[in-house]
């Protein structure tokens, strides 16, 4: 029993590291996506065609992490029944 609560303790702090990673991961994105708005706001037309792809990567690089986010807390879940 003393093993398995070895091995469980070390899982879990694996997945909280993980987890943390991916916040961080997750919050950079959105500040990113938010600098690219407020961008669009101040320049031209032609910078904005660039700018517009640049936010829809950020989007989908954000929905990503999201999903990375959710199967760790599944993972934690789990481990913690």
């Amino acid at each position: 029993m003393v093993i398995l609560n070895f091995f469980t303790e070390k899982v879990q702090k694996y997945h909280a590291k993980k987890l943390n990673e991916a916040l961080q991961k997750l919050k950079f994105h959105q500040e990113l996506k938010k600098r690219l708005e407020n961008e669009i706001k101040i320049i031209g037309d032609e910078s904005k065609i660039n700018l517009e792809k640049e936010i829809g990567k950020q989007n989908e690089i954000i929905a990503i992490w999201k999903k990375n986010i959710e199967k760790i807390n599944e993972q934690l879940a789990k481990l913690k029944k």
